[in-house]
């Protein structure tokens, strides 16, 4: 192994600016991934909790995003170190990919199970009439309209009594 194959501290050693800025740029940018998959999920955690009914926004949730960003970043943050000793052996930052890549499977699992809730509670349009109508036993539009009319003024009268 050469000394120009060795990667963070051969770059230290050689006075090689640009490529420790490369790498640091790397390393650097694998660490913001994870911060942006945990505010994507974030924000699919806000749009589940409007559709369930339970949104509240509060600084203690957001103190738990920022939280586990922190934790994100510490645990990356030891990586690069470790991956900056391990310059010597592997020419890339191994650990800090791994770290990247776990951690924003964890996010994108979150945001796909955010994402099930909010899919779930959508409905085509076009099969909740097809189940209206056969439900009130109606196929016409007009009559359709009345059958809306009539459980409309239904839930107003119950709600004036």
């Amino acid at each position: 192994m050469t000394m120009s194959n060795l990667l963070f501290i051969s770059y230290l050693l050689n006075d090689d600016v640009h490529g420790l800025k490369m790498w640091l740029a790397a390393v650097g940018i694998m660490a913001l991934l994870p911060i942006v998959a945990s505010l994507l999920d974030l924000k699919t955690g806000i749009k589940k909790s409007k559709i369930v009914g339970n949104f509240k926004t509060t600084s203690y949730g957001l103190k738990k995003t920022r939280d586990k960003d922190l934790a994100y970043l510490l645990f990356y943050m030891m990586f690069a170190m470790i991956d900056s000793c391990l310059s010597f052996i592997v020419e890339w930052p191994l650990l800090c990919v791994f770290c990247a890549i776990a951690e924003v499977a964890i996010e994108a699992w979150s945001v796909h199970e955010n994402m099930a809730v909010i899919r779930k509670d959508f409905h085509d349009p076009i099969d909740l009439m097809k189940a209206i109508s056969s439900t009130y036993g109606v196929s016409d539009p007009e009559k359709m309209a009345e059958v809306f009319r009539e459980i409309k003024k239904t839930k107003v009268e119950k709600l004036k009594s």
